[in-house]
């Protein structure tokens, strides 16, 4: 099996060393020779600087050996979100600081303590976040968890302890757009195959994750719920010939829609009504209608770029961007009107086209913005009732977590009030042992005695 190396950085001396080894007296003048010397020095330590950045060691080289008898580890995961940070809709990126566990059997731990054991020498899931943009901190910690559980191997737990504070890239949905939800994922995955080490739900207790942290309250709600599950790798998206291991955990926040609604939604309805003063105009004057009507157009191009601003490159449309569009359309729709009005007053038709129009378009302005308004507020609900159910999922689960440990907490000390009753038991009252009986084997070797 491959080794995984990491090079380290060889520490050499300070060449500032060689100058502080030359003493001579400040009020001495420098003679030209030893300025020369001095100069030479100085090129030297620039020299060995550089040489310290560049230079590695083939001695500093760290491989991480496979698991002794090719037996495949099952890591438990316990994740809790500390803090959910800054969510950019534009970059696809979210801020959040987790805290992580990670914890396998170990069975040549049994007996020792963290201090026995190296833990460079010992077995590393060798864990990493592949969607993890900028790491801004990580800590790791090593630790040994006595068995604690119902087994009677009485085999230890090695735990991995990670709290980090990073970027993560995510992939976004914004069809509904304002009225839309995100689902922010961390993903983990190791370097060691799919037979070698496997992720699975620590079960001993629950995930979590902190509401009262949260940063982006202004522009988002986040759902209490984490789910966390391992994922199946696909090859034909990969390409790899081998699996690895992947977890995901994951939370959502629902967007607040009232921002766009007034900032963006409401403008562009109050153009839509000014466009309609254009009929005030007489038909003889069209010139003046197109003014009108062509500078409110201008204005809901000029809101169509403040929409895109605040999405990244996408390939479809989101609702905002429908209803701006729709509104664009009903803008060239009134140029069109404003320009043909003019065939209609030759004739002396002008006043019955514009009611016509005034009519079909007035229709046309309440059926969209009605249709939009439907639409809205049935995504949202419908974002609300999915992230509500997925909530009670979490809290569901977490009180069956919570129930297992208050049991084997139980059990626990019902265990410990056994031993100590029994040990505060004089001897005399104490039970006796009842004596195995001999095995066949036992008999045999009684009898060749």
């Amino acid at each position: 099996m491959p080794y995984r190396l990491t090079v380290k950085t060889i520490v050499k001396p300070d060449p500032r060393k060689i100058s502080n080894t030359l003493e001579m007296d400040p009020e001495e003048p420098i003679q030209p020779g030893f300025k020369r010397v001095l100069t030479s020095l100085g090129r030297l330590e620039d020299t060995l600087k550089q040489l310290e950045v560049n230079s590695r060691s083939s001695d500093t080289e760290v491989w991480h050996k496979p698991r002794e008898g090719g037996k495949k580890v099952y890591c438990r995961v316990r994740c809790n979100v500390i803090t959910v940070g800054e969510i950019d809709t534009v970059k696809q990126e979210f801020e959040a600081e987790i805290y992580l566990s990670l914890r396998w059997k170990e069975e040549h731990f049994k007996g020792k303590t963290r201090e026995d054991i190296d833990w460079n020498e010992c077995w590393d899931p060798r864990v990493y976040f592949f969607n993890a943009v900028n790491i801004d901190k990580l800590e790791c910690k090593h630790n040994i968890v006595p068995n604690d559980d119902d087994s009677v191997d009485g085999i230890p737990d090695a735990q991995l302890s990670i709290r980090m504070k990073a970027t993560f890239k995510t992939a976004m949905q914004l069809h509904s757009f304002p009225y839309d939800h995100q689902k922010l994922t961390i993903k983990l995955m190791s370097d060691w195959p799919l037979d070698v080490v496997e992720f699975v739900k620590d079960m001993s207790i629950k995930d979590s994750i902190r509401i009262d942290t949260f940063t982006g309250h202004h522009e988002w709600t986040l759902h209490k719920h984490v789910l966390a599950h391992a994922v199946e790798e696909d090859r034909a998206k990969t390409g790899s010939h081998r699996q690895y291991p992947i977890y995901h955990i994951s939370t959502h926040v629902q967007r607040q829609s009232m921002y766009y609604l007034w900032n963006i939604a409401l403008v562009i309805f109050l153009i839509l009504g000014l466009s309609f003063t254009s009929f005030s105009v007489e038909a003889s004057a069209p010139a003046d209608r197109l003014s009108v009507t062509v500078t409110l157009l201008l204005t809901a191009v000029a809101f169509k770029f403040v929409v895109s601003s605040n999405l990244p490159t996408i390939s479809y449309l989101t609702l905002l961007d429908k209803y701006v569009l729709w509104s664009l359309v009903f803008q060239c729709l009134m140029v069109v009107q404003n320009a043909v009005a003019v065939v209609f007053y030759k004739h002396d038709m002008s006043d019955i086209f514009d009611y016509i129009c005034m009519g079909g378009l007035g229709g046309f302005v309440l059926i969209g913005n009605a249709a939009f308004i439907i639409a809205g507020i049935v995504k949202n609900s419908s974002a609300k009732d999915k992230l509500d159910k997925l909530t009670r999922q979490y809290l569901d689960l977490c009180d069956d977590i919570n129930q297992r440990w208050q049991t084997r907490q139980q059990r626990k000390r019902d265990r410990d009030i056994a031993k100590e009753n029994q040990s505060q038991m004089p001897a005399s009252e104490k039970p006796s042992q009842p004596n195995p009986s001999p095995t066949p084997a036992t008999k045999r070797i009684g009898r060749s005695y």
